[in-house]
């Protein structure tokens, strides 16, 4: 049975609301360091989820993992390791939009590595939103004097577009709890060998910092991206997708806010030309598959 309007509605404002504060609990988190910042969200959702998960396997039975379920966990830590680093350089607003065009990296491998055609919306979003970035890259040049910040947002972006690749083709044939719990698992085991590789330290912050860590992990990990996959179920990934580009909006305006973390002018353009990227990307995905899917 469908969930009411009202249900899909409170559940998606909530999974919205959820992964926009990820960027901010990144912040009030900055006296640790990016990589244990990482390795505490990844920790807590694994621990969090770990219920749910050991109570399907006792009602299903133990599997074996799937072969690219290691490769998707490291490819997730690798994510939230340029991601987090990033927001030490840059503001919220441009660490935000430059790693949602995680959907163009998944159209540009699907395109020349998976050889699926792309039509003419398809390339404009992609020159929207390269256009877009390079002009936020720009941004960062001029108004902070580096580029750091914007290309380690970029590179978290192509980790997470390779993340979502390889998920969709595991998703056919696990459900989420059996896919996302032992990613996660293996996502913080990596960011805990990367945080101790690189001298970082792991424990003696205060106690708010301890508390932005875990709720890094249950509201944005948890809570947010469940939200999304559960629907996914229900409604169409290009009404999600288009939902999805208000976080980057949310995230700014929380970020004016609690953070009091002005929006440069030369952003906005930059902004808008990935915004509007992203989402021509997104519908063009979408038909392709409704096409690949559709009934003989």
């Amino acid at each position: 049975m469908n969930p009411s309007f009202l249900r899909l509605t409170l559940t998606l404002a909530a999974g919205v609301v959820a992964i926009a504060f990820g960027s901010i609990f990144v912040r009030f988190s900055q006296e640790a360091p990016s990589l244990t910042i990482a390795f505490y969200r990844m920790a807590w959702a694994a621990l969090l989820m770990l219920p749910f998960y050991g109570w399907r396997r006792l009602r299903k039975g133990w599997t074996i993992l799937e072969p690219w379920t290691p490769l998707a966990g490291i490819i997730l830590a690798l994510h939230f390791a340029f991601w987090i680093a990033s927001l030490k350089y840059t503001t919220v607003a441009v660490s935000v939009l430059l790693v949602n065009t995680a959907p163009v990296v998944v159209a540009a491998v699907s395109h020349f590595g998976l050889r699926e055609k792309m039509a003419w919306p398809g390339w404009l979003g992609l020159g929207l939103s390269f256009c877009g970035s390079a002009w936020l890259v720009w941004s960062d040049l001029r108004l902070l004097g580096s580029w750091k910040g914007a290309l380690l947002a970029l590179a978290g972006a192509w980790m997470l577009g390779l993340y979502l690749l390889i998920g969709g083709m595991v998703r056919r044939r696990r459900s989420l709890i059996e896919y996302v719990y032992p990613v996660y698992f293996i996502a913080a085991l990596t960011l805990l060998v990367l945080a101790v590789a690189w001298g970082g330290k792991l424990t003696g912050f205060s106690w708010s910092t301890h508390g932005s860590l875990l709720l890094l992990g249950l509201v944005p990990q948890c809570i947010g991206h469940s939200s999304y996959n559960w629907a996914l179920r229900y409604l169409s990934a290009v009404l999600i997708s288009a939902l999805v580009l208000a976080e980057p909006l949310l995230a700014t305006l929380l970020a004016w806010w609690l953070l009091s973390e002005a929006v440069a002018p030369t952003v906005v353009p930059g902004g808008a030309l990935v915004l509007s990227g992203i989402l021509l990307v997104t519908v063009q995905q979408t038909r392709i598959r409704g096409e690949r899917e559709a009934p003989a």
